[in-house]
Parts: structure tokens; sequence; C-alpha cells
């Protein structure tokens, strides 16, 4: 019986890396999302009166 070849799997501080990229990618986009989001309630309260524009000087 013939044994397979072991699969060559990637070092550590590449898995490190690569979960780290995710994990920053993740969180770029997450705060994006959230910057927009505020911006569109902060305009909605301002359209409906709930809030008024303050002059930034």
């Amino acid at each position: 019986m013939m044994s397979e070849p072991k699969k060559k799997l990637p070092n550590k501080k590449v898995i490190s890396s690569a979960k780290f990229e995710a994990k920053e990618q993740f969180t770029k986009s997450a705060l994006e999302n959230l910057k927009t989001e505020n911006k569109r309630l902060v305009n909605s309260l301002k359209k409906s009166g709930e809030i008024k524009e303050s002059k930034r000087k």
C-alpha cells in the first residue's frame, strides 16, 4: 500500500499575516460603513428638523 504524499502547509507566519490582513480589511470596511451610516442619519435628522445645522468656523 503506497502512502500519499503529505500536502505542504503554509508556515505560521503566512497564516498569521493572512488572518491579520483579513481582520484589518474587515475593520476598515466596517469603519467606512459606520461613517456612511452616520452621515446618512445626521442628514436625515437635519431634514426632519430634529437637529439644527451648526456652523463651523
